[in-house]
């Protein structure tokens, strides 16, 4: 098939030039793509690609408003611009993993990443795996893992895109970026600021008589700057380098109390990181050989003044930690034939880690190393069978971990059809952060990795008639997490962390996308839902312990989001839907009453204390796209919280109701 259209092309640009000698029409690439879910090397594995469209819908948001509205990942968000963490599958912060093109990039101390300090301007790939499929890349992904990728393309020549934004409570968003190259070389540059006041007014109901305040000392800005570097010297060496350095400053609200309306504390966070990655591919018919090393510089600074009446603003906390991460890896892939490949890697990772409080006098050096060995072998049966077997094991500080496995298959029971029931069961682990070894006062250097099981089964099928595309996927879970670590208040004064609690984590996935043509008009439906049952099972602390067998906190059972999008002629409007269930925040699941006082959203006066009403989130965007030869222009009008939904994550941070924003678009490509 492949040598008739070559035929062809080469028949019809013959043809075309004959009819006219003094004229040379040239025929453009043609590029046949089809996607393949049915890959020996990702037999049973759940791996979920975020589509370009909504990339560009979000671009001047952050990374948790893309995971947030258009995943099953649930964002836990203190505020505006303000810390935003990750849920994936009903499990903690720490148990989401999270790569740079490759290179991990939680925070050695704390063990997860914020969101919100995350641009889309730096992002051009975007995908999620799910469960079991994260112990290809790394251990801990007890939920799963996110993996986030700068992409080449080798046809560039000049190129290049400018951004401005402005939205309410003085938004002002600015990106630029220039490519330029041929196909042995390629550079792109990006840089971008963000800032806000973000003093957007809400209703204070913890107060008695509710009076509409503004969201004081909430201000937040961040600026970077990303260039890659892409050397292709011949057909089977590839070379890249790829920097991100970012400064972002957050100022942090006090939380709303009964005391009023009190925002007179300084309360602000910087926060400065330098990530680099310098990668050499090589690869032939038989197998591919891969290594690269990387820098990851973290600086965090926390400051906290407290106003004293008669007295001023006394220092309460004044916290410096400074992260130093250094990231090897080695691979190599290796096909025995066309129904059997095998990979292995080797991972060395270098912690330099200092935190100190000058007003507290405390704090901790630790210097941690940490080694990785990979083995996954792939197996393609009868054409209708994929099975992989993937172990890994970890060595931290000398001390080897127990040994973690995935072992899934594909069955793909219509050979000429794209449907493929999957299956897998993993075995993983998660290393205690340095904060819960050796914070002071409080940490504990006797924690046990937490472990767990997961099984999964799903279905996935493709269908492609005529201009359009269906892709749905639906998968159900469980996992048993042991020796979940768990910050508790100590007769010492102080929380410390121990490993007690058992979680019981299942639930179900459904992703649906659909892509269609009518005429000029193009549509498309991105939708998701997931069903999280997240429950304790860990020994009651205490006689009468009621969080036995409860919903953990802030994990709403049911979530869901819809992405619509209508195109024509350079026209589009979009229409983004998300939603939460209700949403504890005892581990009791415990509702309390609170008199003269409104429900959070529902307007009537039954005084829910320790609960979440769920919420409705809904955008609007309408734009057009105007070409100009190499030239586009297009102008972008968007309404967030379309309805002007009363809506908080956390208790007394209080989110903003219906708001705008305008962003005009310059592009060039030559």
């Amino acid at each position: 098939m492949k040598r008739l259209i070559i035929v062809l092309i080469i028949f019809m640009s013959h043809f075309s030039y004959s009819q006219s000698l003094n004229k040379i029409i040239e025929i453009k690439e043609v590029k046949i793509v089809a996607k393949r879910i049915f890959k020996k090397e990702e037999a049973g594995q759940k791996t979920m690609q975020v589509d370009s469209i909504i990339l560009l819908d979000k671009i001047n948001a952050n990374l948790s408003d893309v995971l947030s509205e258009n995943t099953t990942v649930y964002i836990k968000e203190h505020g505006r611009g303000a810390l935003a963490t990750a849920s994936f599958r009903g499990t903690a912060a720490t148990h989401t993993q999270v790569s740079w093109n490759g290179m991990n990039i939680n925070s050695p101390m704390l063990g997860m990443v914020d969101f919100s300090l995350i641009p889309v301007y730096i992002i051009d790939d975007l995908s999620l795996q799910h469960g079991g499929s994260s112990i290809k890349e790394q251990s801990g992904g007890l939920g799963g893992s996110i993996s986030i990728k700068n992409k080449v393309d080798w046809t560039n020549k000049i190129s290049g895109k400018y951004y401005q934004g402005i939205g309410n409570y003085s938004t002002y968003d600015e990106f630029a970026q220039f490519n330029v190259g041929n196909n042995k070389i390629q550079s792109k540059t990006r840089v971008y600021n963000n800032k806000s006041k973000n003093d957007y007014s809400f209703i204070n109901k913890v107060i008695t008589d509710k009076p509409r305040v503004k969201n004081k000392n909430a201000n937040y800005s961040k600026y970077g700057f990303a260039q890659e570097l892409y050397f292709h010297p011949s057909e089977n060496n590839y070379i890249s380098a790829k920097t991100w350095w970012q400064n972002a400053n957050r100022s942090i609200p006090t939380v709303l109390s009964y005391e009023g309306d009190n925002q007179s504390n300084l309360n602000k966070q910087d926060d400065n990181t330098a990530k680099i990655i310098i990668d050499w591919k090589y690869y032939n018919n038989k197998s591919n050989f891969y290594i690269s090393s990387g820098y990851d510089y973290q600086n965090l600074d926390y400051k906290l003044m407290n106003e004293v009446s008669g007295i001023g603003k006394i220092p309460a906390i004044y916290s410096s930690s400074k992260m130093n991460s250094f990231y090897n890896k080695l691979k190599y892939d290796f096909n025995i034939n066309k129904n059997i490949l095998f990979q292995s890697s080797v991972n060395y990772n270098h912690f330099d880690v200092h935190t100190k409080d000058s007003v507290k006098k405390t704090g901790y050096d630790v210097i941690r190393d940490d080694f990785s060995l990979f083995g996954g072998i792939y197996i393609q049966m009868l054409k209708k069978i994929n099975l992989s077997l993937m172990l890994r094991d970890d060595i931290i500080n000398k001390n080897f971990s127990p040994l973690i496995f995935d072992l899934g298959l594909s069955y793909k029971p219509i050979f000429t059809t794209d449907f493929v029931i999957k299956g897998s069961i993993t075995r993983n682990y998660h290393h205690p952060t340095l904060n819960d070894l050796y914070w002071q006062p409080g940490g504990n250097p006797d924690l046990k990795p937490e472990e767990g099981f997961t099984e999964e089964l799903s279905i996935h099928y493709i269908n492609t008639k005529r201009k359009t595309n269906i892709n749905t996927q639906l998968t159900a879970y469980y996992s048993d997490i042991n020796k979940w670590i768990i910050w508790l208040p100590s007769f010492k004064g102080y929380w410390e962390p121990f490993n007690i609690k058992r979680v019981k984590s299942y639930g179900l996935e459904y992703n649906l996308k659909i892509n269609t043509e009518i005429g000029n008009i193009k549509l498309q439906l991105h939708g998701n839902y997931g069903l999280t049952k997240s429950l304790n099972y860990g020994d009651p602390l205490s006689w009468g312990d009621e969080s036995y067998k409860k919903q953990l906190p802030f994990i709403p059972v049911h979530s869901g989001n819809v992405m619509t999008s209508v195109s024509y002629k350079g026209f589009y409007l979009r229409y983004q839907y998300n939603s939460y269930s209700e949403r504890f925040t005892m581990t009791s699941n415990m509702v309390g009453l609170e008199d003269d006082s409104d429900d959070l959203g529902t307007g009537n006066s039954s005084g829910k204390l320790n609960w979440y009403y769920p919420y409705h989130m809904n955008k609007v965007s309408i734009g057009k796209n105007l070409s100009f030869n190499s030239y586009k222009i297009g102008l972008e009008f968007k309404i967030n919280n379309l309805f002007d939904e009363e809506y908080r994550s956390v208790l007394g941070r209080y989110m903003p109701g219906r708001y705008y924003s305008l962003l005009l678009m310059l592009t060039f490509d030559k």
